[in-house]
């Protein structure tokens, strides 16, 4: 009811099929998580072949991103998404038949692709359906949709695969994205927008605004993706957890950013989106060291759970502020602008545990942790100096 108040009709549709393909290209990046034990088992990978296995769907996300953003400002959002969900059930039936790792990176690499089509259009689909004086909740709502992709990714991937085997996990996601992908043949409309004005994407990057939400980005992704290769051996070395312990407790922290987002959101759309993104990046600062100072399981989950509140505060607001950009420059180039925030997310998510895996080599764990909440901090001080000069809000 408090929906159907919010929205009209082609607005529910279109944010309901933007965040299902928003979840689902997430739930694909996380789903082999359980079955790398078996594909190293079965075919022999080494850890570095299963690290190039894993990042091959960022590359791919990163390298084709750049052209499928303004290609849906010229061309509308519904060709993008339906050539994107169309690549992926092609490039997860060829995940599921694969039988060589270099197939496999191949097929995860097209999944990137893919990704590299819907996510950019589902967010300019967005930002096309919504006004800006609630384009911010909406936005929050579509991370919410990411963050639980992320977060049910392994833990469905794992289930299928002990209930039917290697295959079914790949042909169930198969199956359920061309179910989308015929509902959006025959239901999706699509919105209105000036596909004459259109902007590249490097062309905002001369906005000292957008330079901003992009630093907060890159910074919020890199600094919880580099907890992914420091933080689990640290658990089971100093609170001896199992496994699935450290992985529920990920799962708890990928569920407190999902849950913080829509307030983030709504809060972006009232108060002034980039001190929100500040609050959120120095509650990520401060809260990180938490982590390895927590004596019990509860106190690690806890900190766990605040970490990701932060991040989740700080990411959220990026997202409407880029649509206010293009707002503000009167054209309609949201693929774009939303393209620039899929190439520094994946940036950060490439960077993060690359960075976390030689502070740990050259440290110890926890001053590595401190090294990262010190330069958080030294960020927030220089981005909230950044903010003082220019003295300018996006409206």
């Amino acid at each position: 009811m408090f929906f159907k108040k919010m929205m009209n009709r082609q607005q529910l549709l279109g944010l309901c099929i933007a965040v299902t393909i928003l979840f689902l290209d997430m739930l694909l990046y996380s789903l082999i998580i359980p079955m790398i034990p078996y594909l190293t088992k079965t075919l022999g990978a080494s850890s570095t072949m299963i690290g190039l296995l894993v990042s091959s769907y960022a590359i791919g996300l990163l390298i084709l991103t750049p052209l499928f953003g303004p290609l849906s400002d010229r061309i509308g959002r519904k060709i993008p998404l339906i050539f994107g969900l169309t690549v992926l059930i092609i490039s997860t039936l060829l995940f599921s038949f694969a039988h060589t790792i270099p197939a496999l990176i191949a097929a995860r690499f097209i999944q990137g692709v893919a990704a590299a089509a819907n996510v950019s259009a589902a967010l300019a689909l967005i930002a096309d359906l919504f006004p800006k004086k609630v384009r911010g909740t909406m936005m929050g709502i579509a991370v919410t949709g990411i963050s639980i992709g992320l977060l049910l990714g392994a833990p469905i991937g794992g289930s299928l695969f002990d209930a039917g085997g290697y295959m079914m996990p790949f042909l169930v996601i198969a199956g359920i994205t061309l179910a989308i992908l015929l509902i959006i043949l025959f239901t999706l409309t699509e919105p209105s927008h000036n596909k004459e004005k259109t902007t590249s994407a490097f062309t905002f990057l001369r906005n000292p605004m957008v330079i901003f939400v992009i630093l907060v980005v890159l910074l919020s992704e890199a600094a919880v993706s580099l907890l992914e290769p420091v933080l689990p051996v640290f658990l089971t070395d100093q609170l001896h957890l199992s496994a699935s312990t450290v992985g529920l407790l990920f799962g708890a922290m990928s569920l407190s950013y999902g849950l913080v987002s829509p307030l983030s959101g709504a809060l972006s759309d009232r108060f002034h989106p980039f001190v929100i993104m500040l609050i959120g990046l120095a509650w990520s600062a401060v809260t990180i060291p938490l982590m390895i100072v927590s004596k019990t399981l509860w106190q690690e989950a806890g900190a766990m759970i605040l970490v990701g509140a932060g991040v989740g505060f700080a990411l959220s607001p990026t997202l409407g502020s880029l649509g206010k950009v293009v707002d503000r420059e009167g054209s309609s180039s949201y693929g774009a602008a939303y393209s620039l925030f899929n190439i520094f997310d994946s940036i950060g998510m490439m960077l993060g545990p690359l960075i976390g895996g030689v502070l740990a080599d050259l440290l110890t764990v926890k001053a590595s942790m401190l090294v990262v909440s010190v330069t958080l901090l030294i960020f927030v001080a220089l981005l909230s100096g950044m903010l003082k000069i220019r003295r300018e809000r996006i409206i």
